[in-house]
Protein backbone atom coordinates (compact mmCIF):
# COMPACT_ATOMS: atom_id res chain seq x y z
CA UNK A 1 0.00 0.00 0.00
CA UNK A 2 1.41 3.36 -1.15
CA UNK A 3 1.97 5.99 1.39
CA UNK A 4 0.08 9.21 0.82
CA UNK A 5 2.49 12.03 -0.11
CA UNK A 6 2.51 14.91 2.27
CA UNK A 7 3.14 18.52 1.13
CA UNK A 8 6.33 19.80 2.47
CA UNK A 9 7.53 23.28 3.17
CA UNK A 10 9.59 22.96 0.00
CA UNK A 11 6.34 22.97 -2.00
CA UNK A 12 5.48 26.35 -0.51
CA UNK A 13 8.52 27.81 -2.26
CA UNK A 14 7.27 26.97 -5.74
CA UNK A 15 8.24 29.44 -8.50
CA UNK A 16 4.85 31.21 -8.58
CA UNK A 17 5.08 31.84 -4.87
CA UNK A 18 8.49 33.41 -5.32
CA UNK A 19 7.07 35.64 -8.01
CA UNK A 20 4.27 36.58 -5.68
CA UNK A 21 6.79 37.62 -3.05
CA UNK A 22 8.71 39.63 -5.65
CA UNK A 23 5.49 41.23 -6.84
CA UNK A 24 4.62 42.33 -3.33
CA UNK A 25 8.13 43.71 -2.85
CA UNK A 26 7.86 45.71 -6.09
CA UNK A 27 4.50 47.12 -5.10
CA UNK A 28 5.91 48.21 -1.76
CA UNK A 29 8.89 49.83 -3.50
CA UNK A 30 6.64 51.67 -5.95
CA UNK A 31 4.49 52.91 -3.10
CA UNK A 32 7.56 54.21 -1.28
CA UNK A 33 8.87 55.98 -4.41
CA UNK A 34 5.44 57.46 -5.07
CA UNK A 35 5.30 58.82 -1.54
CA UNK A 36 8.77 60.32 -1.97
CA UNK A 37 8.00 61.95 -5.34
CA UNK A 38 4.50 63.15 -4.51
CA UNK A 39 5.60 66.61 -3.34
CA UNK A 40 7.41 67.12 -6.66
CA UNK A 41 4.14 66.75 -8.59
CA UNK A 42 2.04 68.92 -6.33
CA UNK A 43 0.87 72.20 -7.86
CA UNK A 44 2.98 75.13 -6.78
CA UNK A 45 1.23 78.04 -5.15
CA UNK A 46 -0.11 80.67 -7.56
CA UNK A 47 0.94 84.32 -7.31
CA UNK A 48 -1.61 86.47 -5.51
CA UNK A 49 -2.13 90.21 -5.21
CA UNK A 50 0.36 91.55 -2.68
CA UNK A 51 3.04 88.91 -3.36
CA UNK A 52 6.46 89.80 -4.73
CA UNK A 53 7.66 87.80 -7.72
CA UNK A 54 10.94 87.41 -9.60
CA UNK A 55 10.44 87.14 -13.35
CA UNK A 56 12.30 86.59 -16.59
CA UNK A 57 10.85 88.58 -19.46
CA UNK A 58 11.16 89.81 -23.03
CA UNK A 59 9.54 93.08 -24.13
CA UNK A 60 8.26 92.83 -27.70
CA UNK A 61 7.50 95.58 -30.21
CA UNK A 62 4.06 95.71 -31.80
CA UNK A 63 5.40 93.67 -34.71
CA UNK A 64 6.75 91.00 -32.31
CA UNK A 65 10.41 91.99 -32.50
CA UNK A 66 12.28 91.55 -29.17
CA UNK A 67 13.59 94.81 -27.69
CA UNK A 68 14.94 93.91 -24.26
CA UNK A 69 15.25 90.45 -22.72
CA UNK A 70 16.71 88.36 -19.91
CA UNK A 71 17.21 85.47 -22.37
CA UNK A 72 20.85 85.31 -23.55
CA UNK A 73 20.04 82.67 -26.19
CA UNK A 74 17.40 84.94 -27.69
CA UNK A 75 19.87 87.84 -27.61
CA UNK A 76 22.45 85.85 -29.58
CA UNK A 77 19.85 84.65 -32.06
CA UNK A 78 18.63 88.19 -32.76
CA UNK A 79 22.15 89.56 -33.14
CA UNK A 80 22.80 86.93 -35.82
CA UNK A 81 19.79 88.36 -37.68
CA UNK A 82 21.26 91.85 -37.40
CA UNK A 83 18.75 93.04 -34.78
CA UNK A 84 19.87 95.01 -31.74
CA UNK A 85 18.37 93.65 -28.52
CA UNK A 86 19.23 94.75 -24.98
CA UNK A 87 20.11 92.25 -22.27
CA UNK A 88 18.80 92.89 -18.78
CA UNK A 89 18.52 91.02 -15.49
CA UNK A 90 15.60 89.31 -13.81
CA UNK A 91 13.08 91.70 -12.32
CA UNK A 92 11.45 91.55 -8.90
CA UNK A 93 8.10 93.29 -8.81
CA UNK A 94 4.81 93.32 -6.87
CA UNK A 95 1.95 91.13 -8.07
CA UNK A 96 -1.18 93.10 -8.95
CA UNK A 97 0.41 96.49 -8.18
CA UNK A 98 -0.60 99.72 -9.89
CA UNK A 99 1.29 102.96 -10.55
CA UNK A 100 0.63 105.99 -12.73
CA UNK A 101 0.68 105.05 -16.39
CA UNK A 102 3.29 107.66 -17.28
CA UNK A 103 5.74 106.76 -14.51
CA UNK A 104 9.09 105.52 -15.77
CA UNK A 105 10.84 102.51 -14.26
CA UNK A 106 14.51 102.45 -15.21
CA UNK A 107 15.70 98.92 -16.03
CA UNK A 108 19.48 98.25 -15.95
CA UNK A 109 21.04 97.18 -19.25
CA UNK A 110 23.79 94.56 -18.99
CA UNK A 111 24.66 94.46 -22.69
CA UNK A 112 25.52 96.31 -24.83
CA UNK A 113 26.88 99.39 -23.10
CA UNK A 114 24.51 102.31 -23.66
CA UNK A 115 26.41 105.48 -22.83
CA UNK A 116 24.34 108.54 -22.06
CA UNK A 117 21.33 106.58 -20.77
CA UNK A 118 20.44 105.55 -17.23
CA UNK A 119 18.93 102.26 -18.44
CA UNK A 120 15.91 101.11 -20.39
CA UNK A 121 12.61 102.81 -19.59
CA UNK A 122 9.48 100.79 -18.87
CA UNK A 123 6.37 102.92 -18.55
CA UNK A 124 3.71 102.51 -15.89
CA UNK A 125 1.31 101.26 -18.59
CA UNK A 126 3.69 98.36 -19.18
CA UNK A 127 4.70 97.55 -15.60
CA UNK A 128 1.02 97.62 -14.58
CA UNK A 129 0.11 95.15 -17.31
CA UNK A 130 2.91 92.79 -16.29
CA UNK A 131 2.09 93.11 -12.59
CA UNK A 132 -1.61 92.34 -13.12
CA UNK A 133 -0.77 89.54 -15.55
CA UNK A 134 1.24 87.77 -12.86
CA UNK A 135 -1.86 87.14 -10.75
CA UNK A 136 -2.65 83.43 -10.83
CA UNK A 137 0.62 82.42 -12.48
CA UNK A 138 2.69 79.61 -10.94
CA UNK A 139 6.48 79.31 -10.78
CA UNK A 140 7.83 78.08 -14.11
CA UNK A 141 4.75 79.22 -16.05
CA UNK A 142 5.20 81.44 -19.14
CA UNK A 143 2.59 83.90 -20.38
CA UNK A 144 2.45 86.59 -23.07
CA UNK A 145 0.94 89.76 -21.57
CA UNK A 146 -0.40 92.43 -23.94
CA UNK A 147 0.11 96.13 -23.26
CA UNK A 148 -2.71 98.67 -23.26
CA UNK A 149 -2.13 102.42 -23.39
CA UNK A 150 -5.68 103.66 -23.49
CA UNK A 151 -5.95 106.78 -25.64
CA UNK A 152 -2.26 107.61 -25.29
CA UNK A 153 -0.65 107.18 -28.71
CA UNK A 154 2.87 107.65 -27.33
CA UNK A 155 3.82 109.30 -30.60
CA UNK A 156 5.82 112.43 -31.28
CA UNK A 157 6.14 114.55 -34.40
CA UNK A 158 9.64 115.92 -34.92
CA UNK A 159 10.85 118.50 -37.40
CA UNK A 160 14.14 117.90 -39.16
CA UNK A 161 15.77 120.37 -36.78
CA UNK A 162 14.29 118.67 -33.71
CA UNK A 163 15.32 115.21 -34.91
CA UNK A 164 18.89 116.26 -35.63
CA UNK A 165 18.97 118.10 -32.30
CA UNK A 166 18.40 114.88 -30.33
CA UNK A 167 21.00 112.97 -32.32
CA UNK A 168 18.83 111.36 -35.00
CA UNK A 169 19.85 111.42 -38.64
CA UNK A 170 16.72 112.86 -40.22
CA UNK A 171 17.87 112.35 -43.80
CA UNK A 172 19.10 108.77 -43.28
CA UNK A 173 16.16 107.54 -41.19
CA UNK A 174 13.40 105.60 -42.96
CA UNK A 175 9.83 104.62 -42.11
CA UNK A 176 9.75 101.35 -40.14
CA UNK A 177 13.18 101.90 -38.60
CA UNK A 178 13.73 101.77 -34.83
CA UNK A 179 15.53 104.76 -33.32
CA UNK A 180 16.73 105.54 -29.77
CA UNK A 181 14.78 108.02 -27.67
CA UNK A 182 15.60 109.39 -24.23
CA UNK A 183 12.85 109.85 -21.63
CA UNK A 184 13.20 111.52 -18.25
CA UNK A 185 10.93 111.25 -15.24
CA UNK A 186 10.82 115.05 -15.08
CA UNK A 187 10.43 117.14 -18.25
CA UNK A 188 11.55 120.33 -16.51
CA UNK A 189 14.68 122.02 -17.83
CA UNK A 190 17.30 122.33 -15.05
CA UNK A 191 18.47 125.83 -14.17
CA UNK A 192 21.75 127.24 -12.90
CA UNK A 193 24.34 124.65 -11.94
CA UNK A 194 21.91 121.74 -11.86
CA UNK A 195 22.84 118.82 -14.07
CA UNK A 196 20.53 117.04 -16.47
CA UNK A 197 19.15 113.71 -15.32
CA UNK A 198 20.35 110.87 -17.55
CA UNK A 199 17.37 109.82 -19.68
CA UNK A 200 16.04 106.30 -19.91
CA UNK A 201 16.29 104.65 -23.30
CA UNK A 202 13.19 103.84 -25.35
CA UNK A 203 13.12 102.36 -28.82
CA UNK A 204 10.83 104.35 -31.06
CA UNK A 205 9.58 103.28 -34.47
CA UNK A 206 9.33 105.77 -37.33
CA UNK A 207 5.73 105.45 -38.48
CA UNK A 208 5.56 108.33 -40.96
CA UNK A 209 7.91 110.77 -42.67
CA UNK A 210 7.69 113.68 -45.08
CA UNK A 211 10.33 116.15 -46.29
CA UNK A 212 9.88 118.36 -43.21
CA UNK A 213 9.08 116.05 -40.29
CA UNK A 214 8.78 112.49 -39.02
CA UNK A 215 6.47 110.72 -36.57
CA UNK A 216 7.96 108.35 -34.02
CA UNK A 217 5.86 106.07 -31.79
CA UNK A 218 7.18 104.19 -28.77
CA UNK A 219 4.24 101.94 -27.93
CA UNK A 220 5.12 98.27 -27.50
CA UNK A 221 3.06 95.17 -28.12
CA UNK A 222 3.54 92.78 -25.23
CA UNK A 223 5.88 91.10 -22.76
CA UNK A 224 6.61 87.38 -22.68
CA UNK A 225 6.98 86.64 -18.96
CA UNK A 226 8.17 83.56 -17.06
CA UNK A 227 7.47 83.52 -13.33
CA UNK A 228 10.59 82.38 -11.47
CA UNK A 229 9.85 82.43 -7.76
CA UNK A 230 7.37 84.05 -5.41
CA UNK A 231 9.46 85.81 -2.77
CA UNK A 232 6.81 87.13 -0.44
Amino acid sequence: MKKTQQKTSKDDNSPWMKWAYVGIAVLVAVAMVGTYLAPMFEKKAAAQVGNMAVIDYTVLAEDGRPLITTDQNLLESEYKKGNVVLLTQRLEMPVGGQVSGENIAVIPVLYPEISGFSGFGLLGFETNAISVGLVGMRPGETKTISFSYGENELAMNLSEEDADGIGLNFTGTEVGEFVPLGLTASPDIPLGNETNESPALRFGKVTAKNPDSMTIAHRYGSARVTLGVITG
